[in-house]
């Protein structure tokens, strides 16, 4: 019983073995959160149970069997595949000529694979990094202002398949402006103010 795989609870798993008398079983290790390993008495054990939200991953333990004539070990490594979700926000903006990312990020065990479908501004591409995110960045091209409605989606072992819809709003670039009123000051006096509104896109710093 070198390796066991978890898709979906509950979950059982029987442990046998061979020899007289009949071993005692007792398993050394952590488990998922949820999962029990018990000694039958009868030269068998169970491992069980129902793992816990967010305990994907995998559990390398090792269980032994003894009995009257000595011990025996096996390692065993228990996965438990969690179903994936994904974490990034359902909007995204970037502005034409202004190179710019979009962070994918996920939830899940293992990492879920990725996948983007639909249309992207022209200059941007989506990557899937192969280990649970990923990225839509690029640089828009002049003229691709608007607004672009993809989908994500995540996969992994789990059989399970999360997805978002996100919306992608790409601005035209706009040169920056200020904008300062007439104010009047009085020498030596304190309390005076006057605000300054700087406009364009993207939004401009200030100095």
């Amino acid at each position: 019983f070198p390796y066991t795989t978890l898709f979906r609870s509950p979950f059982s798993f029987t442990v046998t073995t061979t020899g007289a008398p009949a071993a005692a079983l007792t398993e050394s290790g952590a488990l998922p959160a949820g999962i029990n390993f018990v000694d039958n008495g009868n030269g068998t054990a169970t491992i069980s149970g129902t793992a816990q939200s967010g305990t994907g991953g995998s559990f390398p333990i090792q269980i032994t069997a003894t009995n009257a004539t000595g011990s025996v070990n096996q390692t065993f490594t228990l996965t438990n595949a969690e179903a994936p979700t994904i974490t990034s926000p359902g909007t995204a903006t970037f502005t034409t000529g202004v190179a710019g990312t979009y962070n994918i990020t996920t939830t899940g065990s293992p990492a879920p694979s990725l996948s983007e479908a639909g249309t992207l501004p022209t200059g941007m591409s989506f990557t899937d990094n192969k280990d649970g995110t990923g990225t839509i960045s690029g640089t828009p091209a002049d003229g691709s202002a608007g607004t672009y409605p993809v989908s994500l989606s995540a996969t992994n072992a789990s059989g399970s398949t999360a997805t978002l819809a996100l919306t992608i709003t790409v601005n035209a670039a706009a040169a920056p402006k200020l904008t300062i009123p007439a104010a009047t000051f009085t020498q030596n006096q304190a309390g005076g103010s006057v605000t300054i509104t700087a406009t364009g896109a993207p939004t401009p710093g200030s100095a």
